[in-house]
């Protein structure tokens, strides 16, 4: 069998089977519903439902006996916790008899789970700096705060302020200012260095004498020693910056919480209104928890399409600080000479279980986590987490097992075993606690993480086994068919997949796409110290230039016993010198100035699979990527700008000629960019071909940041190039780019495209590149084809040339109306996206063309994206301000849920908060309607005027559409513009 067809047979399988949780049981004994709302305890029917506590409690006394599953049914709405979810083998919460408990999202709504209080009653404290302030009481306690979903940052000063230097106490302060501070005890001083983050409380102040807690700040300064008498020492206790104090209080976003006089004070960021915000601030530390013993562990429950949020962790806040290890593993207690590897401390998970087995997490979402995501702790086997989306956690997102002495020789029922994390989106962990990583995995055996997207990681993305020296149970990991991007945007020495410690049987990592890691000193593929028994074979490592692999050899702990084999890397071969002899490493493909067939067929079948794609359809890439390539006159590179550039850095030049080009895999791409009143018009080209000249929008001072210049949508799903070419002396500015996946291309041919009308032609064998090498054409007025699919967007491609002319578009029978494509002279361009409208609700759609002349009308492709969430007018992410507005329900006439909201009075908005790249607003359309003025995080994208209709008067339209934005939280307002009619349906959003 060649390279290739073992590639192809290892990536794509046999029989193209998706992996899918356990099943559940063919019978149902019962089905119990809850609701945020309802206190009942007893009953629960869908017409009185209980609480969540109150179905808990039926379902515990029904357990002993099962027949078939329990399911309960969660209605949409938040959950409101004040203590912890707690499930517990003794309380007769697992399933028997072969039977699982179910807890599951109720058919098309999103409960959620929240250990958070609202704030509300927020006044102006400082007009001059923008401070808001509401009592919370001296009750509250809390780490975190969000506004509208965004995470607030703890009041801060300026990264890596200057003047600070070590003693053997704490620190000396560059001046005496801060001793003046009334809430100085309690300030915390933040460092971060090399692959550790680390912050101690202030205890004292006087002077510039700033005295640190212990033992935080001692754990903080211990030295790593090696048994070969090798020794790492960490670096003198650098202050990356100082937070937690009411002084600090400047930039928007920003937060203080003075527990003495129980006050809140807030920085709004612009465009946020506190009067209508949705502001939450957690006050739980452990906001679900599940265990049972080593023989008679929790088992057979499910937790499907819930949402797990808002949680804090106070401990930090304590004598005891955060003083770390690596990964996450804490150094606790005192008296000690050197960091204790082999009893760290666990950052604990904000959703945490222990001795279970056969748990199931499907579909669920994590996210506004203080610590850890979903914990898998002590004792949990045969656990499976799928289809689920990870995003916003303080610490790792994920944490299978622990790595404490105890548990390198644990007993049995102690042991971690066949747990399985499969088709997940892990983005933006350690966001708190920059050296957290995705997925973190202790001493386990049998565990297998595959089939991932994971990325926008500040630290290492996979990180397998912590120790550095000796050996425990740990082995038979398999590390498949993960896409991992953009890790390692902080911190030093890590990598997209990292292990340590031998493993006591064969452990694998195959079939994974590692692509645009920051380069920081360590190297995407690392085998650190000791690790051994991996078989490390056709991976992808599109890194640039640097090292694509460390196989470390230093300090006496070389890993051993490695085989490192056809590989394939555009960066350089091993870092650190010559690995150990026991190692076997060769046959792989560094420096490659381009992928082969066999690298891109793994590329292609790596991250999440099909049925799970839509979990992550937007990767946003930093501008110093390694899929980026600057050539021409005048780029120079600024980071640590502290303008809210991504990830804090662009690159620029004011040079006629100056290039970027990015390389990419998808079906779409923006271009994001500061504005500014230098900017000037570029050239811009897609797979080289001219999509004519862009002028970005100019703004005047403060000049926004992360705002899209340029996006497309509807490509067909493969690789592609955007270039930009500066067209003047004017100022270019790059920022980052964010692709779009989660396209399907249907050929012309396809049984859901039908042709109308005279003159269609058929060609095929045409060796132009069109989409199947093949097109239909016609000459004719009145031509029409006509195709049907199911999604939320399509595109329609063709190629162009000197002889095409207008035609009219019909989405669902609504005209849209007339689209004239590009011309362009030979050779003329195939592929070409001449239609696309994205944001649709979810479902069966029509995309008809209809040939306005006798001219050229050629249907090369439709390109579909597939899924969207959606949010109706009445959602939690939904607020309206201003007068004048009405709600409509039961109305009978095709709108989303059957009801909108409306107005008619100048002034009055409707904003939508949503976590994702897209968005779009719906609406029905009238004659009545008129201008609005449309903002993105605050940003004024100008005036827009909705399509007007007569009757019947179609409903869920798309008025506006934005897509391309950097991956994260965002916020859409709408603004009537005048007295005309604003009409509400449903937002649509994707991740």
């Amino acid at each position: 069998m060649s390279v290739l067809a073992a590639v192809t047979a290892a990536v794509f399988g046999t029989g193209g089977l998706v992996a899918l949780a356990p099943a559940a049981s063919a019978s149902v004994q019962v089905t119990l519903y809850a609701s945020p709302a309802a206190t009942a305890t007893s009953g629960c029917t869908l017409s009185a439902p209980c609480s969540l506590d109150g179905a808990q409690a039926v379902v515990r006394g029904l357990t002993a006996t099962m027949t078939g599953d329990i399911v309960v049914d969660l209605r949409g709405g938040v959950y409101r916790r004040s203590t912890t979810w707690s499930f517990s083998d003794a309380a007769h919460d697992s399933g028997t008899s072969g039977h699982r408990v179910i807890y599951q999202a109720y058919p098309g709504e999103t409960p959620e789970v929240s250990g958070a209080q609202q704030i509300t009653g927020w006044t102006l404290h400082d007009s001059a700096k923008n401070i808001w302030s509401a009592s919370v009481g001296t009750s509250l306690h809390t780490r975190e705060l969000y506004v509208d979903g965004v995470r607030a940052q703890i009041a801060r000063g300026p990264s890596n302020p200057s003047g600070w230097s070590a003693t053997s106490s704490g620190l000396t302060a560059p001046d005496s200012s801060m001793a003046s501070w009334p809430d100085v005890v309690g300030a915390e001083v933040v460092s971060e260095n090399t692959w550790v983050h680390k912050s101690c409380p202030i205890t004292a102040a006087s002077g510039t004498a700033i005295t640190l807690a212990q033992p935080c700040y001692t754990n903080a300064e211990l030295p790593y020693n090696f048994a070969s008498g090798a020794v790492v020492n960490q670096y003198p206790y650098n202050v990356s910056w100082v937070q937690n104090a009411y002084e600090l209080l400047s930039n928007p976003g920003q937060f203080y919480l003075n527990s003495g006089t129980g006050t809140l004070y807030y920085v709004p960021r612009p465009g946020e209104n506190l009067a209508s915000a949705d502001v939450e601030a957690p006050t739980v530390q452990t906001l679900v928890s599940g265990s049972g013993t080593g023989t008679s562990p929790l088992s057979n429950l499910t937790f499907s399409g819930l949402t797990f949020e808002h949680a804090t962790w106070l401990v930090p806040g304590t004598s005891e600080g955060y003083a770390e290890g690596q990964a996450g593993w804490r150094i606790t207690g005192s008296g000690m000479t050197q960091v204790p590897m082999s009893d760290l401390t666990r950052t604990p998970g904000n959703v945490t279980f222990d001795h279970d087995s056969n748990l199931v997490f499907s579909g669920d979402t994590f996210t506004h986590l203080a610590t850890v995501g979903l914990e898998l702790g002590r004792g949990s086997k045969n656990d499976t987490v799928i289809g689920s989306r990870f995003t916003d956690t303080g610490g790792n997102a994920v944490q299978i097992g622990s790595v404490d002495t105890p548990d390198r020789t644990a007993a049995t029922g102690d042991q971690v075993t066949g747990n399985t994390v499969t088709d997940n989106a892990i983005t933006f962990a350690g966001q708190v606690y920059r050296s957290a990583v995705g997925v973190f995995v202790g001493y386990t055996t049998g565990t297998t993480i595959s089939h991932n997207a994971i990325g926008q990681l500040p630290y290492t993305a996979i990180s397998v086994n912590l120790g550095w020296e000796g050996t425990s149970y740990s082995g038979g990991a398999t590390v498949t068919y993960n896409e991992i991007f953009q890790d390692m945007r902080v911190l030093d020495d890590g990598g997209a997949l990292y292990t340590q410690m031998p493993m006591s049987s064969p452990s694998v990592m195959k079939y994974n796409w590692l692509h645009d890691e920051d380069y920081t000193g360590g190297a995407p593929l690392y085998l650190d110290s000791t690790a051994g028994n991996w078989t490390v074979q056709y991976n992808v490592l599109q890194t640039g230039s640097e090292a694509s692999r460390n196989i470390q050899n230093c300090c006496g702990v070389p890993a051993k016993n490695n085989t490192v084999q056809f590989n394939y890397s555009n960066g350089s071969g091993t870092l650190h010198g010559t690995p150990d002899p026991s190692n076997t490493v060769n046959n792989n493909y560094d420096s490659l100035t381009s992928f082969p067939v066999d690298a891109q067929t793994i590329m292609a079948g790596a991250g999440l699979e099909p049925a799970y794609a839509g979990l992550l359809t937007g990767r946003t890439i930093n501008d110093n990527a390694r899929s980026l390539s600057y050539s021409g006159p005048g780029w120079a590179y600024s980071n640590n700008r502290g303008y809210g550039d991504f990830d804090d850095d662009v690159h620029y030049s004011y040079s006629a000629g100056a290039t970027v080009q990015f390389s990419f895999y998808g079906s779409g791409v923006s271009w994001l960019a500061q504005r500014s009143g230098q900017t000037g018009p570029v050239k811009v080209y897609v797979d080289g071909v001219d999509q004519g000249t862009v002028t970005p929008v100019t703004s005047a001072a403060p000049y926004p940041t992360q705002q899209v210049d340029y996006r497309i949508s509807g490509l067909a799903p493969a690789w592609h190039t955007l270039k930009i070419v500066n067209s003047s002396n004017s100022l270019v500015t790059i920022d980052a780019f964010t692709t779009e996946t989660g396209w399907s291309a249907s050929n012309d041919t396809a049984t859901a495209v039908t042709y109308a009308g005279s003159g269609w032609n058929y060609s095929s064998g045409r060796g132009y590149g069109d989409y199947g090498d093949d097109v239909h054409y016609s000459s004719s007025a009145g031509a029409s084809a006509t195709f049907s699919f199911t999604g939320s967007g399509v595109s329609w491609l063709a190629q162009r040339s000197d002889h095409t002319g207008p035609v009219e578009v019909y989405v669902d029978g609504v005209d849209e109306g007339t689209v004239t494509p590009v011309t362009a002279a030979a050779p003329f361009p195939t592929q070409q996206v001449d239609y696309s409208i994205t944001g649709l609700v979810p479902g069966s759609h029509t995309l008809r063309i209809v040939n306005n002349a006798a001219s050229l009308l050629t249907v090369d492709a439709f390109v579909v994206e597939a899924d969207r969430q959606v949010t109706n007018d009445t959602g939690l992410k939904v607020s309206y301000t201003g007068s004048g507005w009405a709600y409509s329900s039961s109305r009978g006439y095709g709108d989303y849920a059957d009801d909108v909201h409306y107005t008619s009075t100048s002034g009055s908005a409707v904003s939508f908060a949503f976590n994702g790249t897209s968005a779009s607003w719906l609406a029905q359309r009238n004659s009545s309607s008129g201008p609005v003025e449309i903002y993105v995080d605050g940003i004024d994208q100008g005036a827009s005027t909705p399509p007007t209709s007569g009757s019947p008067y179609p409903v869920r339209q798309v008025n506006y559409q934005i897509t391309g934005l950097a991956a994260g939280y965002h916020r859409v307002k709408i603004v009537n513009n005048s007295a005309a009619l604003l009409v509400v349906d449903a937002f649509t959003s994707r991740y």
